[in-house]
């Protein structure tokens, strides 16, 4: 991973590191489809086909930003996109995402004021990446790893690997996968993870809709709080 991809540095004062995903996780919500649909017209439900058809190739950095919200901006009866255009609907898109879900976000205090190492590892753009980054959150992590910016995404093993990479080098040459702790809204994401030996649990996607019957899912922030704790990641 280059140096450029690296965040701030955090003090690490045990060797446990937690690993965050983006969306789903740490966003409040994972639609951001009306706020790109108000902006380009046409109808909803194509423009929400597009912009999911077309995710997969521009998270893995294969699409520009220009042909992606074309792509997206085509599904709405828009002819050609301009280049301010497109950037108008990335920051439309980065500003719902970067949105933190308030639980998420007292949980990412308590660790940084703990000094406990923290890394996102997301499948997103490499133009999201970059918004991440400014973001004032984000100096708590040590750094991220985008799937855009590494060509490969999870639940592929080699992003993982990847992570592992680099935490290498911090740990001195030693690896210790069950020293990481990762959360993901993703089930295939999950068992990928623990094929390698991390210490991978689900978070429950946030912002969606409980089922009709029953209860409502625990939040991925008490779960995480009690699955920390149990590893001995000071929180309080």
């Amino acid at each position: 991973m280059s140096k450029k991809r690296r965040g701030p540095a955090v003090a690490d004062p045990k060797r446990l590191t937690v690993v965050l995903d983006f969306g789903g996780v740490l966003s409040a919500g994972h639609d951001p489809v009306p706020d790109v649909q108000a902006l380009t017209g046409g109808e909803e439900t194509a423009v929400r086909e597009a912009l999911w058809e077309h995710r997969p190739g521009y998270d893995l950095g294969q699409l520009s930003p220009e042909e992606y919200w074309g792509r997206v901006a085509a599904a709405a009866g828009i002819d050609s996109l301009s280049p301010e255009e497109a950037r108008e609907l990335q920051i439309a898109d980065d500003r719902y995402f970067l949105k933190l879900d308030p639980a998420a976000r007292e949980l990412l205090h308590d660790l940084a004021r703990n000094g406990v190492r923290l890394v996102l590892l997301s499948n997103a753009s490499i133009a999201f990446g970059e918004a991440v980054r400014r973001a004032d959150w984000f100096e708590a992590f040590s750094f991220a790893i985008i799937s855009g910016e590494e060509g490969v995404a999870k639940p592929d093993a080699e992003i993982y690997r990847i992570l592992l990479d680099v935490l290498v080098h911090e740990n001195g040459g030693v690896s210790r996968p069950g020293d990481v702790i990762f959360f993901d809204d993703r089930a295939d994401n999950i068992e990928a993870a623990r094929a390698l030996g991390i210490d991978a649990h689900l978070w429950p996607r946030n912002g969606e809709q409980p089922p009709a019957e029953g209860d409502a899912p625990e939040h991925g922030a008490q779960i995480a709080r009690r699955v920390l704790r149990a590893r001995g990641v000071p929180l309080d």
